[in-house]
């Protein structure tokens, strides 16, 4: 209130120096000071929103329904997941908030699945007391099909698991669903354990039973006793087994210890015979349980919004007339020259090319840069080198670096060596600089890297061979480059190597490279060829030969821009008249298909020009929250 009241008195107000910047924004959206309300969002986005402080904001964003707020603050929250999960707002999260949170398909997990019940596990026992009655709603948020079986076996081990029967059950459950056993084929859990189970998760507010199964008839669990075959029923729990004979017509029940060994094999000292169980069934699971269990294993894996994202040309919205110099009057030939733009391409029932971001820094010189190159590392784009003016030594020395959330530009370094067509790549927090013509254009074998961590600029051991736009990617922590040969390099030795039996063939200059699986895929600029590479084994070629590389197809046309999203490789072309294509290869269905096409002049193009035909500039997968 006191900076508001301030706010009326004077012109400018410094709201960074209230103690809580949130409260500003709830009390200026509440009392409808929009001025106020504008500047808040402007400095929580450009200034004050950070890993400590994404999760509040986004919690005081969807209160105040202020959405552009809630989707960046959501944005990083989701991206550094591995790193917000450990700070006190994540703790002090609401459950309902909490499990948005977790349970969202965008969620970036470093490690798997099994990060996210530890970052649940954590909640729970910071509030152990009031937060017990959560853990089903915890299970909600974990991908169960993507997880090892070896980390569930290991969540049994966790108290607040272990010492709850209904948990024990369920997640036994998921572990017989994924070693393909039926669950329906076991033993039915007693009447009474049923219910008690029952009343359990009932609490938990995240089941409903089948009504029908009380009003069963006599006669139909009847048909269900074990008592008259003499077959003992089995019920595994974390550390003991019991042996139930809990029949609701006999009325007989008798329980006894047994010792579990591994691999689920059971030793039992017991007075009835062993013979008499069937092997396949030692454990018993109630209806109820198997739905939830089957439930959480039906939950589709999460999956990061990547687009498949080019950099390409915008023209203007008037554009302006260039006329050649061989033009003679009356037969003006009209050029429309195009602003560098991030060109992502949106799938779903319209498919259309969305300009995204216009490149400003790359016009700041007197030209566009030539053979500068665009990357993209988590949610940071970086334009690095270039020469503006060919012969001219006139060269492109600042890395800028633009930031998706804060849509804000920063000078990030200068390039220790200037360069333009050169190789880029990420390893973890290293941006590699491959190669490319330098001085007085001189193609070059130097290879420097810049830690985006530390700040830091090393140089690397130089290339065996000089290259320039050579297909390069990281790959299980080393970096790969295609130019005559395959070498790869090796940061933690320093020094590169030449991979054997991997010549390319003749003719063919690969730019593209995208790791997937046991694979790299191939593209190149001048050529419409599929190929994909083998780093740990050959394969036989059509003439029966041994090579490393693999012809999978050809895509319609020239595959000078290329990236892989998910399971799919995108390509995007521009042929001599201006028409453009969106191609795709999908690597489950082996199957080529043309998206989209389209020309400049179309309305469909979205004032879309080209798709920088000439050389790369930048092709991969855009994260889009």
């Amino acid at each position: 209130m006191a900076v508001l009241l301030q706010s009326v008195n004077r012109k400018k107000v410094d709201i960074l120096k209230s103690n809580d910047i949130l409260s500003v924004l709830q009390a200026s959206s509440m009392l409808q000071f929009e001025s106020i309300q504008k500047i808040c969002v402007e400095m929580i986005v450009h200034q004050w929103l950070t890993i400590l402080t994404c999760l509040q904001t986004m919690v005081t964003a969807e209160e105040l329904d202020l959405i552009t707020l809630y989707h960046k603050a959501q944005a990083l929250a989701l991206w550094e997941f591995s790193h917000v999960r450990e700070t006190d707002a994540f703790l002090e999260l609401p459950v309902g908030y909490l499990q948005k949170y977790l349970g969202n398909d965008g969620l970036n997990t470093t490690e798997g699945e099994f990060e996210v019940f530890e970052a649940g596990l954590c909640w729970l026992q910071d509030k152990l007391e009031e937060r017990k009655e959560c853990v089903l709603r915890i299970l909600d948020c974990i991908r169960f099909a993507d997880i090892p079986l070896s980390d569930i076996k290991t969540m049994l081990l966790y108290p607040i698991i272990s010492e709850n029967t209904d948990y024990v059950q369920i997640l036994q459950c998921i572990i017989c669903i994924k070693e393909g056993k039926n669950p329906e084929e076991m033993f039915c859990i007693a009447e009474s354990e049923a219910q008690t189970s029952r009343d359990s998760l009932d609490a938990d507010g995240k089941i409903l039973l089948d009504k029908e199964e009380d009003s069963m008839s006599k006669q139909k669990k009847a048909e269900q006793c074990k008592c008259s075959s003499k077959k003992p029923k089995v019920q595994l729990y974390d550390e003991r087994v019991k042996v139930l004979n809990n029949c609701c017509f006999c009325r007989i029940s008798v329980e006894e210890a047994i010792t579990p060994v591994c691999d689920s094999e059971l030793a039992v000292e017991t007075s009835i015979a062993m013979d008499d169980i069937h092997d396949k069934d030692h454990v018993q699971f109630s209806t109820g349980t198997i739905a939830i269990a089957r439930r959480l294993l039906s939950t589709p894996s999460r999956a990061l919004p990547l687009f498949p994202c080019i950099v390409g040309h915008k023209r203007d919205r008037t554009g302006f007339r260039q006329r050649d110099s061989n033009d003679e009057i009356g037969c003006e030939k009209v050029t429309v020259d195009g602003k560098p733009y991030l060109i992502y391409f949106q799938e779903g029932t319209t498919q259309h090319l969305v300009p995204f971001l216009h490149l400003s820094k790359a016009n700041e010189g007197p030209l566009e840069p030539t053979g500068y190159k665009v990357i993209f590392k988590g949610q940071d784009l970086y334009m690095i080198g270039g020469e503006y003016l060919l012969g001219y030594g006139n060269w492109n020395q600042s890395i800028w670096k633009y930031d998706l959330i804060r849509e804000m530009w920063n000078f990030e370094t200068s390039i220790a060596t200037p360069r333009r067509h050169h190789s880029v790549c990420c390893l973890e927090d290293d941006i590699y600089i491959i190669g490319g013509f330098g001085r007085h254009r001189v193609i070059m074998d130097s290879v420097e890297k810049y830690n985006v961590g530390t700040k830091c600029w090393s140089r690397c051991a130089s290339l065996p061979h000089n290259l320039y736009s050579a297909a390069c990617c990281a790959y299980k922590g080393q970096i790969f480059v295609f130019g005559p040969q395959v070498y790869f390099y090796d940061p933690s030795s320093d020094k590169w190597f030449i991979m054997p039996e991997a010549a390319l063939p003749p003719g063919i200059a690969f730019n593209c490279a995208m790791p997937h699986g046991e694979w790299i895929y191939l593209t190149g600029t001048y050529f419409r060829e599929l190929v994909r590479f083998s780093p740990h084994f050959s394969v036989t070629d059509v003439d029966g030969r041994n090579s490393r590389f693999e012809t999978l197809g050809y895509f319609c046309h020239n595959t000078s821009n290329t990236c892989l999203v998910h399971n799919v490789i995108y390509s995007f072309s521009t042929d001599e008249d201006g028409n453009m294509y969106v191609e795709a290869y999908s690597i489950t269905e082996g199957m080529f298909s043309v998206l989209w096409n389209g020309h400049s002049n179309t309305e469909d193009s979205n004032g879309v020009s080209d798709f920088s035909p000439k050389h790369s500039i930048g092709c991969f997968p855009l994260i889009k929250y």
